[in-house]
């Protein structure tokens, strides 16, 4: 454990998993080094992305929350201070206020050797609720978090005892690298639930102060993500487990940098052009999102069909909306590698061992480029539970169930491609595809011991 220790009394790193985290660590420091070091981030690049990504913080931010404002519409809110008409009142002061918040983050995060502790905490917990009670107090009552088994600690003793031990974890730990540090203290963070409210806000400006303090770009959970954010923090809550929570910061990180990266090489300008083309991959892009709901809807029901007489169980979890129009020509230039969740597929029969397939959204592979004509694209591709620990996730070719990699056309969403484990590619109907996932993933749990 010596080479990132992360060790807590919740959370615990395995040698291969640790081993695996560190790698990934060193290859995003030397991003940063890179960035900060070649004089790329001048005053013009700052604007360009900075200036972007502020309200988009702010909105996904309290999005998250139940906040209805858009991006456009919090920047109307933060800079003129009006109600925004259709919209509850209390939501343009959420946005004034979480604005106001992050503008203070900065400059505590100007304060590299001070770690984050509780007075910073409560001065950003008060900032954020503003008027509201309890702002910048630990509460001093029981609550209950939305969706989840875990009980917080109940008394204001009990809060403050949890909350001294997680301060005393960031300062025995402040040389920790900063990823590392964010992920363990937003996860404990949300784990304690020390506020009546405002907990989530809170723990994301916690994990981007962090960041933000080492050099790293603030990174942004959007609401289209709240349920895989959720759940791997219901993982971390539950046995300690925050190899999900982790990977999603990673890959938010490694998303916030590609976009810094990118305005540091060009600047953004309008074309009456390119918004045409943009429209069209806005359609293309619907339809691709749309093609992946169909068709997991349809592996659903089909393996519902197959197991339920013999009273097996499958749970089926869609991520909504896993790409953004943004994500989406990345994957299509072949410029992006994250690995964008798209549904889960769960299957358990009795007397046999229980399998689990993640879909997940790439770009295509050589062999599918060129049989699409050399049209790049986006494509599913499938991961199983990792029994070695980090990540939480790995991927599988001869385990894939029925195709290792899954198409449509760009715009067509109703036949798909499928590159089978021998190479072949074949052509089908969405009704088909299914049929052949849902038969092929019984047969790897029938397979299993």
């Amino acid at each position: 454990m010596s080479d990132i220790g992360l060790k807590s009394s919740l959370y615990v790193l395995d040698g291969e998993a640790e081993t695996e985290v560190s790698n990934r660590i060193r290859e995003l420091e030397e991003r940063v080094a890179l960035l900060r070091g070649v004089g790329s981030l001048n005053e013009d690049t700052i604007r360009d992305y900075y200036g972007e990504k502020r309200f988009e913080q702010v909105a996904e931010s309290n999005a998250i929350e139940g906040n209805t404002l858009s991006v456009g519409e919090t920047e109307l809110a933060v800079l003129k201070g009006t109600t925004i008409t259709g919209h509850d009142p209390a939501y343009v002061r959420d946005a004034l206020a979480l604005d106001k918040a992050l503008q203070r983050l900065s400059e505590m995060a100007r304060e590299t050797k001070k770690p984050t502790d509780i007075d910073q905490l409560l001065e950003l917990h008060d900032l954020i609720l503003g008027d509201r009670p309890g702002a910048g107090m630990f509460r001093n009552e029981p609550v209950r978090i939305s969706g989840s088994n875990h009980v917080p600690p109940k008394t204001w003793k009990e809060v403050m005892s949890s909350m001294e031990d997680w301060e005393r974890w960031s300062k025995d730990n402040a040389t920790l690298p900063a990823p590392i540090r964010a992920s363990v203290l937003h996860a404990w963070l949300s784990h304690i639930h020390p506020f009546l409210d405002g907990n989530g806000r809170t723990a994301r400006a916690i994990t981007n102060l962090e960041l933000v303090r080492a050099g790293y770009p603030p990174i942004i959970i959007k609401k289209k993500e709240k349920d895989r954010y959720i759940e791997s923090l219901s993982e971390s809550d539950s046995g300690g487990d925050v190899r999900s929570f982790l990977e999603l910061v990673f890959e938010k990180i490694d998303g916030s940098l590609i976009g810094l990266e990118l305005s540091a090489k060009k600047k953004q300008g309008y074309s009456p052009v390119q918004e045409k083309v943009r429209r069209q991959q806005q359609r293309q892009f619907s339809i691709w999102d749309s093609s992946i709901h169909l068709l997991a809807r349809t592996v659903e029901h089909q393996l519902q069909s197959e197991v339920e007489p013999i009273h097996g169980k499958v749970v089926v979890k869609i991520f909504e909306s896993p790409l953004d129009l943004d994500d989406y020509l990345a994957v299509c230039e072949r410029r992006s590698a994250q690995k964008t969740w798209a549904f889960i597929l769960d299957v358990e029969i009795p007397g046999f061992a229980r399998q689990a397939r993640l879909a997940y959204i790439g770009y295509r592979s050589p062999q599918m480029f060129h049989e699409l004509g050399d049209e790049g694209g986006p494509a599913l591709l499938w991961s199983k539970k990792n029994p070695e620990g980090f990540p939480k996730w790995i991927g599988v070719s001869h385990e894939a169930p029925y195709a290792v990699e899954l198409t449509t056309k760009l715009g067509a969403g109703d036949e798909w491609y499928a590159r089978k484990i021998d190479g072949n590619i074949e052509k089908l109907s969405t009704t088909s595809l299914a049929k052949q996932i849902s038969k092929s993933l019984i047969q790897l749990v029938t397979d299993s011991k």
